[in-house]
């Protein structure tokens, strides 16, 4: 990252502290936006496929972008499905960085090889990595292996900064030790993030033999390699929290008394710019349309939950509530 996004982005995210802090007006600095729900592969745990497959045009998206610069947003998720499915996505892109926008993108990167040149602008590549071939494969489906490694491959050597996310189930549950060593000789690191439950973008449920102890044996682990010195992105708060978490099957509670930064300094929006206050939360609220209003204005301020292991919105949470700490650990991660 150019010292000039590092200082934008991290004014954002300032100001974005300040009003939660104060309970002021939401200040989102981050939003992730999935620019379709279409998928080219069908992962055991992802309901994304099977919505609605309806996405904005690039004038609409235009619109979105120039809303969500005009509220403070910096730092830009592009998601999906398989944002690769989108022709337009190199466009889409490069209107982000036109913007100012400081812009990852999640791709299994299986469609890579045929147009490599739509991920070029991206400052961070998120993919996906469940182990080896078979592991990932039982995860995520025949032929979700292939060209994901020669990708990585051409993207590290571009200079583009690569981050693999693992989600922990049955499969890969023996994978890290694997995985890390790979990372390791292809230089690029990895997220692992638990299996969510309860919500409309997520379906099934890990299988009742996956014990919370053998959970927390994982993490715990980790957490003992991240403080090695293993290429893990996910933080250190981050393997500690879940270390300590209670129940697997429960991705999110309500804990009385204590607050979420979803709304306030992060949040999703769905292919038809619809925002949530994060994704896990799509489906059990009212959405906000940002085409049409504002959200700062617009949201009632509601959560269904503040306390969760979903991946992402526990490593943001952990920017709003352990801010000095966390922000230290993430511009390390992703900076």
């Amino acid at each position: 990252m150019r010292p000039g996004e590092k200082l934008a982005l991290g004014y954002a995210y300032g100001a974005s502290l300040l009003a939660y802090m104060v309970d002021g007006a939401p200040r989102p600095f981050s939003a992730t936006w999935a620019v379709t729900n279409r998928c080219n592969l069908r992962c055991g745990y992802c309901n994304c496929p099977f919505i609605d497959p309806s996405h904005l045009d690039l004038s609409r998206t235009a619109l979105l972008l120039d809303r969500l610069r005009a509220m403070g947003v910096r730092r830009l998720g592009l998601a999906g499905g398989e944002p690769l499915l989108r022709q337009d996505i190199g466009e889409i892109v490069g209107m982000a960085k036109d913007r100012g926008f400081w812009v990852s993108i999640n791709s299994n990167l299986t469609l890579y090889d045929r147009h490599p040149e739509r991920l070029h602008l991206a400052d961070l590549v998120y993919t996906s990595l469940d182990g080896d071939e078979a592991a990932h494969e039982a995860a995520r489906g025949t032929g979700s292996w292939a060209g994901v490694l020669a990708g990585i491959a051409d993207l590290v050597r571009l200079g583009k900064p690569v981050i693999a996310i693992c989600v922990v189930t049955e499969h890969s549950l023996d994978q890290a030790g694997a995985i890390l060593r790979r990372a390791e000789a292809m230089g690029f690191r990895v997220h692992f993030q638990p299996r969510c439950t309860e919500t409309e973008i997520v379906r099934g449920r890990a299988p009742a033999t996956l014990t919370n102890a053998a959970l927390r044996d994982f993490w715990r682990h980790l957490l003992g390699e991240k403080r090695r010195g293993r290429p893990i992105a996910s933080s250190t708060a981050f393997l500690e929290f879940l270390a300590g978490w209670d129940d697997f099957a429960v991705s999110a509670v309500e804990v009385p008394g204590r607050r979420c930064a979803a709304g306030r300094g992060f949040f999703y929006v769905d292919p038809l710019g619809r925002a949530y206050p994060c994704a896990y939360t799509k489906g059990k609220m009212p959405s906000v349309d940002l085409l049409a209003a504002d959200w700062r204005t617009a949201w009632d301020g509601a959560t269904p939950c503040n306390r969760c292991i979903v991946g992402p919105m526990l490593e943001f949470n952990l920017l709003y509530w352990r801010p000095l700490a966390a922000a230290v650990a993430s511009a390390r991660s992703y900076g």
